[in-house]
């Protein structure tokens, strides 16, 4: 992991800097302020893949956008889903283990 000191320069010589971090960060921020208000560390990796995935398709129509995840969910099983008797307060507290 390499980052830049701003205040000595904006990129390094290797080409290094944090736009894309910050860039994350910033609307990550912005989601939090604008639309969801309050987040819990319960839901936190899944409001992270909800940005991730605004950030990664952020330059794809709306029509493609939504297309796509129309498409995912028409595709899901209620097998193994999280979010069955989420309005019935069951929680699953499931690790999360990156490879």
């Amino acid at each position: 992991m390499r980052t830049v000191n701003h205040k000595e320069e904006y990129r390094s010589d290797l080409g290094v800097t944090n736009n894309q971090a910050e860039s994350l960060f910033s609307r990550f921020k912005r989601m939090y302020y604008g639309q969801v208000h309050r987040i819990s560390n319960e839901y936190l990796l899944n409001y992270a893949n909800e940005i991730a995935y605004r950030e990664d398709n952020r330059r794809t129509s709306n029509k493609a956008q939504f297309i796509d995840v129309l498409s995912r969910c028409l595709k899901t099983t209620n097998d193994n889903n999280e979010w069955c008797g989420y309005w019935q307060r069951k929680i699953i507290h499931q690790e999360v283990i990156w490879q």
